[in-house]
């Protein structure tokens, strides 16, 4: 099982982004949650976004200076997303399009929680 697990998780690195970036949002929403912070949902998807754009963007910078690129060339080039191939561009869609979806998800929950937690907020029949 965990072979097979990693076998998959090799062969799709983009899906496999997508998968590790859903609870890591969901994870640090509920820790900011907890700490009461400002747009929490949002925070936790801006971080994780952030997060898998700088691993692909270093990656990207030292595969990059290997190909014989200077180094401000390659910086800018991994910063910039020119010079990135079409495998690091999904690598990097794909968690950050799962962050702000589990994010909105959160955030839907939550405004549905306040508006029935509020009182006088219903609609009376009669």
């Amino acid at each position: 099982m965990l072979g097979t697990l990693v076998a998959f998780m090799v062969a799709n690195p983009a899906m496999s982004h997508a998968l590790t970036a859903i609870p890591e949002t969901a994870g640090m929403a509920a820790v900011l949650i907890l700490l009461r912070s400002p747009r929490p949902e949002g925070v936790a998807a801006l971080v994780v976004s952030t997060y898998y754009y700088g691993r692909e963007a270093g990656q990207r910078e030292h595969v990059l200076k290997h190909a014989g690129w200077d180094a401000v060339q390659a910086h800018l080039g991994a910063e910039f997303l020119y010079g990135w191939s079409l495998p690091n561009l999904q690598q990097w869609v794909a968690p950050t399009c799962a962050a702000w979806a589990v994010a909105a998800a959160i955030y839907l929950v939550r405004s549905r929680m306040a508006r029935a937690a509020l009182p006088g907020t219903r609609l009376r029949r009669g």
